[in-house]
């Protein structure tokens, strides 16, 4: 996972732009979540994904911050069916920027990684810790 996510990182483009403009490409409803300039959201979502990288053997660790994090996301307007949605796009947005380098396994620690941190924040979101 560390390996992809290098050379995720080492891309002409950065990822989370990608990430976004594929989110709201596919799936145009959610842009009215966001705001109108994404330079500061691009930037906060890829330190989180470097936080979830870095911390992926001890993900238990992270609750407290996902915890806040769902918190925010509810404020924001964020349906629990939404993860869904955006772990999908994240995904793929790997899948293409890594092409062939993007293995079978590699996808598999990228979904892991992401359906645990969102059952996390969908738990999180909804006892209303």
């Amino acid at each position: 996972m560390k390996d992809s996510y290098s050379l995720i990182c080492k891309h002409s483009e950065p990822y989370s732009i990608l990430f976004y403009h594929q989110l709201f490409l596919k799936h145009p409803f959610v842009r009215a979540l966001f705001p109108d300039e994404l330079t500061h959201q691009t930037s906060v979502f890829r330190q989180t994904i470097d936080v979830l990288v870095e911390n992926i053997a001890e993900l238990a660790r992270m609750r407290p911050t996902l915890a806040t994090l769902a918190r925010q996301h509810v404020q924001y307007g964020v349906d629990t069916y939404q993860y869904a949605i955006v772990g999908a796009v994240l995904i793929d947005t790997f899948a293409e920027i890594l092409e062939s380098r993007f293995t079978s396994e590699a996808r598999k620690a990228w979904e892991a990684l992401y359906e645990e941190t969102a059952a996390i924040m969908i738990s999180e979101s909804s006892t209303g810790h």
